[in-house]
Parts: structure tokens; C-alpha cells; sequence
């Protein structure tokens, strides 16, 4: 018997891998097919949120409303209820159109530097959206090899 009930979110994939893709002047762009669930219209429903590292976040409905109401259940302060309510007034509910094409509002995109083209980089139960440069720079500053941590993840 597993520990997971009915109402349980199961990603059914691990979003892995990165893939850039054009943006058009409304906000479109292909998710790519790999990270696309599927299935009923449902299943293909998503979030698009702000990232914490100067880029957006993209979740599965499912999977977003479990991270959001842990957070709120968590938020004991003032502050991180401002933050809450910060994070909830810019989330916005995206879904792929026939050809794979999810829109996500310009302002949201803009905010982060993403303009003709978008990095999307796949996180394990989610995806983040990238400004190329800003990807770079950001993993350039960050990214210096843990052997320890690289050994505990590969185990």
C-alpha cells in the first residue's frame, strides 16, 4: 500500500532538459512536447508564476495547488503573508492551445527580461522560464560543483 490518496497530485513525468523557444508579440510560445501532460483538457491545465530567481514558473494546476496552500498553511507572519498574497496576484492560469501554445501575459514575461525568446528548463514537478542571458549569468554566478551534493543526488 503507497502513502498517496486519491486527491494526491502525481507528476507523471519529471520535467527535465532545457529548450528555447521563440515568443511571440502576444506571450506565445510551444511548450515542449515532452513536458506537455496530455490527456483530458484537465491535466493540460497550468499555472505560470514568479520564480524566486528572477525568472517565472510554470506548474501543473494540480501540482500548484498543493504548493500554494502549503505555503499559505505555513505563513505565519505578516511578511510572509504579504509574500503570499504577492505571489497569488501574479499567478495566472495557462493552458496549451491545439498546436502546444501556452500564453503567458507579456508583463509577467517582460518582468524578467523575457522578450523575442525564453529558455524553458525543466525542475523536476515544474518548469522555469528564462531570459537566456539572465539564465547564463545567474548559473555562472551560482553553479560551482558540490561534489558531496552531486554525489547525494546521483544516489
Amino acid at each position: 500500500m503507497n502513502d498517496f490518496t486519491d486527491s494526491t497530485p502525481r507528476v507523471s513525468r519529471t520535467f527535465s532538459g532545457s529548450y528555447e523557444r521563440a515568443v511571440d508579440p502576444k506571450g506565445r510560445f510551444n511548450l515542449p512536447f515532452r513536458h506537455r501532460r496530455g490527456g483530458d483538457a484537465k491535466r493540460d491545465d497550468y499555472v505560470v508564476t514568479l520564480g524566486v530567481d528572477g525568472n517565472l514558473s510554470i506548474y501543473p494546476a494540480d501540482v500548484w495547488d498543493v504548493v500554494f496552500q502549503t505555503a499559505k498553511a505555513n505563513a505565519s507572519t505578516a511578511k510572509e503573508q504579504a509574500i503570499i498574497r504577492h505571489v497569488s496576484a501574479n499567478t495566472f492560469d495557462i493552458a496549451p492551445d491545439k498546436q502546444g501554445r501556452v500564453m503567458v501575459p507579456v508583463n509577467m514575461l517582460e518582468s524578467v527580461g523575457i522578450d523575442k525568446r525564453v529558455l524553458v528548463v525543466g525542475m523536476g514537478d515544474h518548469l522555469e522560464l528564462w531570459d537566456t542571458d539572465v539564465y547564463t549569468a545567474h548559473q555562472r554566478k551560482n553553479m560551482q560543483m558540490d561534489t558531496d551534493f552531486l554525489r547525494e543526488f546521483f544516489s
